[in-house]
Parts: structure tokens; sequence; C-alpha cells
């Protein structure tokens, strides 16, 4: 059994404050390693982008960048575009996020981002400007074993989103909210990890972003707790592991991807020595936002080799209610709910066996 363990940021030579060259470049053009830069948005009419940079894809055992940008729009009725732009012509830095793949590309500082998409389908121009300051779960590095690791930083926890989406003969005007994380590692996540959950939500003045991380059955599917709470800019949580505790609740089969989804999260945050206690509860809802098998990632000739290997992917991205309640005590004195998206991403057999 290999030890799965997130390094506190004197083991990897940072601090607890977030550098701008933390969001640039991080890994070499090896086999194994990939990395990428994602944003994503929401706006009023329900409608919402995800917009992310890749130096390769996730799967892919390629030793060298195979760089390529995809854009998921979902309009308000549910209609989803989903387009990509692969180029060989392509830069990205190591001193901060500056990453350009053919026309596309994306420029920021820990505080402000501009956003560019364009291929045959769609052209599409944001900003991003932060509400709460970057932030990681100590160092944002989980070691699985010596050698291997995932490292992820939310650069932009939450902050506003504005630009214009052009798609044929239709440009739309956008002005919402938005979100920024960067991930990277040395090995594909289908080797060490099963399973994860992972959301985030804007709940009136509260901003949550939250995950929980399986390592493989060999490992005791031992997990990693990632929790951040904020509050009109302000961090108010702290050592997830110390403090947090989680729980998935009314698991369902998906007919689709055969895998066991939970229709309720909880994520309960109760730190008594400074008084501090909330409740971020997930309850999704019956409509179905996104649900891709191994062949819909990555095609059927290599979702056969994965398959072979042992490998069950799927993924499920869902909406619901976030619902927030904070304690004093043991009364709830403040409850609010608000509409939310999260996802379930899968590498292996189901973790939940069937009754």
């Amino acid at each position: 059994m290999s030890e799965v363990k997130l390094l506190k940021p004197e083991e990897v030579g940072l601090t607890n404050k977030v550098q701008i060259f933390e969001d640039g470049l991080r890994t070499e053009p090896k086999s194994g390693s990939y990395e990428w830069w994602y944003f994503d948005s929401k706006y009023p009419d329900g409608s919402s982008i995800v917009i992310v940079f890749y130096t390769k894809h996730v799967t892919s055992f390629a030793k060298s960048f195979k760089p390529f940008v995809s854009l998921n729009y979902i309009n308000p009725n549910g209609k989803e575009l989903r387009t990509e732009l692969w180029s060989d012509d392509y830069s990205f830095s190591k001193d901060g996020c500056d990453v350009r793949i053919g026309d596309c590309y994306v420029k920021g500082n820990l505080s402000h981002y501009d956003i560019y998409f364009k291929n045959d389908e769609a052209e599409c121009k944001l900003t991003l400007g932060a509400s709460v300051p970057p932030w990681r779960p100590d160092s944002g590095k989980i070691m699985f074993g010596k050698k291997d690791y995932f490292a992820w930083l939310p650069s932009v926890p939450e902050g506003k989103m504005n630009g214009t989406l052009k798609m044929k003969d239709k440009t739309l005007t956008l002005c919402g909210t938005g979100y920024h994380d960067h991930n990277w590692g040395n090995k594909l996540m289908i080797l060490i990890m099963n399973d994860w959950y992972w959301g985030r939500a804007k709940i009136g003045d509260y901003v949550v972003v939250s995950s929980y991380i399986y390592a493989n059955k060999k490992d005791g599917y031992k997990a990693t707790p990632i929790f951040m709470l904020a509050k009109n800019g302000e961090i108010l949580t702290g050592d997830a592991f110390k403090y947090l505790t989680y729980e998935e609740k009314d698991h369902v089969k998906d007919s689709y991807t055969k895998r066991h989804v939970a229709r309720t999260l909880v994520y309960d945050y109760n730190d008594k020595e400074n008084g501090i206690h909330y409740r971020i509860t997930y309850k999704k809802g019956d409509e179905e936002v996104e649900r891709q098998v191994m062949t819909d990632i990555v095609g059927r000739p290599a979702a056969i080799l994965f398959y072979l290997l042992g490998f069950r992917g799927s993924y499920h991205r869902m909406g619901g209610t976030a619902i927030l309640e904070r304690f004093d005590g043991d009364e709830i004195v403040e409850r609010i709910e608000a509409p939310a998206m999260w996802e379930q991403m899968c590498f292996k057999p189901d973790r939940i066996k069937s009754k």
C-alpha cells in the first residue's frame, strides 16, 4: 500500500502565499505528465461556459506536448456546443499564466485574466476579475507514493466573468461569475486515483470550493479532503483534514454510465477552537447536465485498450442545490440555498457496490 499525502508548502519550497509563477507551466513534456488551465463561468440566464487549455490529453502517454483548447457552452435551454482547437503552434510561460495555442490564449496574474478562444465554430473573448484571493490546500501537491503526484491550484476561487461569445450569426454579451484553477501531475490520474467529487458554488455572500479525492483500491481508497469557504472575499476555513467531516448519501445507479452517483454530498466544517462551524450540502436535481463513459471521453479504440487494462472511466456533471448552514453551538443561525453544479469523475470500477 502506497502512502497518500498532501504536502505542506515548506516541503516543496513554497510559502503560504500563492505566487504568480505557480500559475505558469509546471511540467515537462514527458510520458505520463499532464497539465491544464481550467475556466468556467455561469450567467443569470442559466447558461454556462467552460474553457480549458491543455498541454495534451489527460489520458495521453505521449512524451511530447500535444496542445489543444476546448470550449463547452450550454445555453439556457440546456443545448450544448462542444468544440476544440488543436495546434502545433503554441507557447507556455513558466513565469506565470501566459498560454498560447494557435490563436487561442490566456494571460493572467492571479487577479485578472484575459481568455480568448477561436476556431471555425465559435469565437469567445472573456475577462475574469478575482473577488476571492488565490488559494490552495497546503502546497496543493498530493503524493501517491514517493514519486507520483497530482497538484491543484484554485487560482481564482470566484470572480466576475464578462465578455462575448460569437457562434455563426449570433453574438452573445456575457456578464456573470467565474472560476479558474490549474492542475498538473507526473503520472496519469487513471493510474493513481479511483474517483473524485468536485464542486464549487456561490451561495449568497459565500463562495465554496470542495473536493474529495479517492486513491486506488490497493491504497485503501485513502481520501484527500479539500475544502475552502470564503465570505465577501475573506477565506474562513483552514485545515480540512482536521476540521472537515464528509458524507456521501442516497446513491443511485445511473442508467447510462452504470455508475453509482451520490444524490447528496455533505461537507461539515467544524473548527470548535475558533467557533467556526459551517455545513455545505449539495442536493442533486433530476436533470442530468452531462454524462460520459470512456468511449465518449477518448473514443472507441482507446476505450477498448483502457478497458482491457482495468479502467472504467465515467464522468458526471450534475446540477441541483447547494445549501449553506452556519452554526452557533448546536443551533443553525443562518441558512442559504443557491443553484449549483458539481461533478463526479471516475477512473476504475465502481467504489460503491450494489446492494
